[in-house]
């Protein structure tokens, strides 16, 4: 059996225990009272029995004395009247009884006896029984337990209730806020899990003080977990220190060597990067070349020019960031390095020194807590590309002679990676150019200028293949020609623009009645459109055809009288099984629809195309 089955909560388990003692004490204490009643009742009745016989002792002894049977009758049926008495026994000396009630086993029964004496004899006149029925005992009994029992029935019922309620209040809510807690209580999750509620109360008791304990507990084990994490970084940033000042102490050969070698690997993995590689290996080589000097930062400041915008490529040793208010596309920014790099070709400058607070420079320091500056121009074949920062945080660190002579190194593969990046942005520029150049014209050479639907070049080819998959496939090919009524006068009546916004209407019309794949809706000359649609039989072309020329109509396009403008059409199917070229099929379409056109605005269909007489392909 499991463990769930054995979980019995604790509330269930007090009102059972509450309840048997309760009751079991209820019934001890009746027990007790019924007990007691029985004396009290026997006692009662054995003291009824005596008065009675001390009352009609003189009368029935001097009716025996007088041996009157009429007057011993009298005293004998009114004892035996009363209801206490059960049953009557009266012997006379002479071994006469008289007998009244229920007189059989008088053992079982109460009973008291007494001599008869007469006032003028010593010797008794006879003895009087009188019993009782321990019914009339019991009788009296059960009418005093059971209002006694019923009463003690609602008080234990009553207080048994206050005093569960007085449980839940005090006790099970404490119990059920302190398992809820020890549920929610992870050593992962210290800091999401919701504190112990604490209840407000006169007074305290254990549960509270272990709600308030639970509750300790688990802000100090989240406060020892904060400090060993800040310890853990504390001690990661104490590595990196060390590291970096291990760095800072090595051989200057073997530092130079270091850094020419770093400088030759990155230089040979440009030549092969991508475009889109050249901001991450230029931030890569600054970061590797920044660590090697001990440097704080290193900032590449590329400038924006005609063909692309203005970046920043930099490093900080402790992640820090530049603020986003830097526009480099204005050539303003930066005028004091600018100034100073054009009668020097490397210089440093520091806070509260020669670094005015409102220069670029001075708010570059600011954001990455640096006090100094070391600033080289990026330049490739004369032209200023941007700038190389180099910067430190210590005010008391100066940039070695052996630092500034390596650091144009470093300007100067920025410089050819920068260089080489802008000459692949504008290959790539042009690349793009031409290929959209390329598309436009392709574009145009397959659709028609005006409408942007097929043209005829396209639709003769669609023709050509589709006619052959028709043959190969066994499937019918629909071809639709439609050609707008007197669209001449719509022209000479609105105009020439009119004209062609007419025209655009229909093709998007057509458009959307050739959405398949494989469908094509063309515009092959003036004012005549055709729609070529496979695998689409002769029934379902008629359905089409007749709900074009309605869509035509209703685009609300009207000659000058108010007439609607409307369409002709003429189709024929396909089938595949007629040898017959695609000139000839297009001709015989064409056949239809001038027999369309004479009445204007109807659908003509050519229900047979082996019995024309076309020629064969």
């Amino acid at each position: 059996m499991s463990a769930r089955k054995h979980f019995q909560p604790i509330a269930q388990r007090l009102s059972k225990i509450l309840y048997r003692i309760g009751f079991l004490l209820m019934l001890v204490i009746v027990m007790v009272y019924a007990v007691l009643s029985y004396f009290d009742v026997a006692e009662n009745l054995h003291a009824q029995l005596v008065s009675l016989v001390q009352e009609h002792r003189p009368r029935l002894s001097a009716a025996l004395w007088d041996i009157d049977p009429i007057g011993i009758t009298e005293e004998i049926d009114t004892l035996s009247a009363v209801s206490s008495v059960a049953g009557l026994v009266l012997t006379t000396p002479s071994g006469a009884r008289y007998l009244r009630g229920d007189t059989n086993e008088t053992a079982k029964e109460l009973s008291y006896t007494v001599e008869l004496m007469h006032k003028s004899s010593v010797i008794p006149v006879g003895s009087l029984t009188l019993i009782s029925d321990r019914y009339e005992i019991w009788k009296q009994v059960a009418y005093r337990v059971f209002p006694f029992a019923l009463a003690q029935l609602l008080f234990v019922t009553g207080l048994l209730f206050a005093l569960q309620l007085f449980l839940r209040k005090v006790v099970l809510r404490r119990l059920d806020a302190l398992t809820i807690h020890t549920h929610l209580l992870r050593p992962d999750h210290l800091d999401t899990a919701p504190p112990p509620p604490l209840f407000e109360s006169p007074v305290r008791d254990e549960l509270d003080n272990l709600l308030q304990g639970f509750a300790n507990l688990q802000n100090n084990l989240l406060h020892q977990q904060q400090q060993r994490g800040q310890l853990i970084h504390a001690l990661a940033e104490s590595r990196d220190q060390l590291e970096v000042e291990v760095a800072q102490r090595t051989d200057e050969s073997f530092y130079l060597s270091g850094f020419l070698q770093l400088l030759s690997k990155d230089a040979a993995r440009y030549l092969s990067m991508p475009l889109d590689g050249a901001k991450i290996g230029l931030e890569q080589t600054l970061k590797e070349t920044g660590q090697l000097m001990g440097l704080d930062a290193l900032i590449a400041i590329h400038f924006a020019d005609d063909s692309q915008k203005g970046d920043i490529c930099f490093w900080d040793k402790d992640d820090k960031k530049i603020r986003t208010d830097f526009n480099l596309g204005k050539r303003s920014l930066f005028q004091l390095s600018k100034k100073n790099l054009d009668s020097l070709s490397a210089f440093v400058m520091g806070i509260g020194g020669d670094l005015p607070d409102e220069s670029d420079e001075a708010a570059l320091c600011r954001d990455l807590h640096l006090t100094q500056l070391a600033v080289l121009p990026l330049d490739f074949n004369g032209e200023r590309l941007g700038l190389l920062f180099a910067g430190v945080s210590d005010q008391d660190r100066v940039c070695s002679e052996l630092e500034m002579r390596l650091l144009p190194l470093v300007a100067g593969l920025c410089s050819n990676v920068l260089a080489h990046r802008r000459q692949q942005l504008s290959l790539k520029e042009a690349k793009n150019a031409l290929l959209a150049a390329n598309t436009q014209l392709e574009r145009l050479t397959r659709h028609d200028a005006l409408t942007g639907i097929a043209n005829r070049r396209v639709f003769d080819e669609r023709l050509e293949q589709e006619m052959a998959n028709a043959i190969r496939d066994q499937q019918p090919l629909l071809l639709i020609v439609l050609d707008v009524d007197s669209f001449k006068q719509y022209n000479d009546s609105f105009g020439r623009h009119e004209g062609d916004i007419a025209l655009q209407k229909v093709a998007a019309v057509l458009a959307k009645f050739a959405e398949r794949t494989g469908d094509c809706a063309a515009r092959i000359e003036g004012n005549e459109f055709v729609l070529l649609l496979p695998n689409t039989d002769l029934h379902v072309g008629k359905l089409l055809a007749e709900r074009i020329r309605l869509a035509m109509i209703k685009l609300g396009l009207v000659q000058e009288d108010g007439s609607a403008l409307t369409i002709s059409q003429g189709l024929a199917v396909y089938s595949g099984a007629e040898e017959i070229s695609a000139a000839n099929f297009l001709r015989m379409v064409d056949k239809a629809l001038y027999r369309a056109k004479r009445s204007g605005n109807q659908v003509q269909v050519l229900e047979s195309i082996s019995d024309q007489g076309a020629g064969k392909r």
